[in-house]
């Protein structure tokens, strides 16, 4: 299979990535224009912020037919190209496969699903980044990119993915899960942090998926599932004012 890991990532060090025998493609945002083209390791270095613009360069000088999004903190499964190889098989008309994360102790990184599905247009709010595989001929037939306004890095610091996805949709292209794991990557204890930011970015992001059209109902419905919850330390009024904030601040 002619696959490709697309990894997004700030100033690494280039021989890291000799160490994995897998191919991939590393873009590096910095000013040191350092640049390698080998087998199984081509490496971009550009001089820009944003990890959207990053996903993005990365589309572009993609040449695979497959192509995994990845981060620079992750490890992965044992034969997880073969486990691409077989979703595309199970799904042949498929465009986009999300699989599975898994933390190196060996736990869900998610509540996921255990049969493979048909994504909809709620189930994709779930779907992170680096669980994505492309079918690369559907995604630049279409022109699909990630909205550079949103992700790390940009104003809207999150929900490129959904973004992307709800566009995937919107250009009738055929989107699957599959229940398999793919990636390594720790669970962070935490939680996620529900500040002003937060529910900004989100006030923008069910603008930009749903605007006015009657489907806002479902961005609505998601947005007040997020303000109960209990790592949201603002207040009701707090939490609406910066979602409304968000919500306008987009074209």
């Amino acid at each position: 299979m002619d696959f490709q890991v697309l990894i997004s990532t700030q100033n690494p060090d280039p021989n890291a990535f000799r160490k994995s025998d897998f191919n991939k493609l590393i873009i590096s945002q910095n000013p040191s224009g350092v640049g390698l083209d080998e087998d199984k390791l081509k490496f971009i270095s550009v001089d820009e912020a944003g990890l959207s613009k990053s996903r993005n360069r990365a589309l572009q000088e993609c040449e695979a037919t497959f192509a995994l999004i990845a981060d620079d903190d992750l490890e992965y499964c044992q034969d997880f190209e073969d486990k691409v190889a077989a979703g595309f098989r199970q799904f042949p008309d498929a465009d986009i496969l999300t699989f599975k994360i898994i933390s190196p102790e060996g736990k869900p990184y998610k509540n996921y699903k255990e049969s493979a599905f048909e994504h909809s247009r709620t189930s994709i709010y779930k779907v992170s980044s680096v669980e994505m595989v492309f079918r690369m001929s559907s995604i630049k037939a279409k022109g699909l990119r990630f909205d550079e306004r949103f992700g790390l890095g940009s104003e809207f610091k999150s929900g490129e993915e959904t973004i992307f996805l709800n566009d995937a949709l919107n250009a009738g292209l055929n989107l699957y899960y599959i229940p398999e794991y793919l990636v390594i990557h720790p669970i962070e204890s935490s939680g996620k942090l529900l500040d002003q930011n937060f529910f900004y970015s989100k006030g923008a992001l069910i603008k930009r998926l749903y605007g006015g059209s009657f489907k806002l109902i479902l961005g609505l419905l998601f947005l007040v599932k997020q303000v109960t919850k209990p790592q949201n330390k603002l207040t009701l009024t707090a939490s609406i004012q910066a979602i409304k904030k968000g919500y306008y601040s987009i074209k």
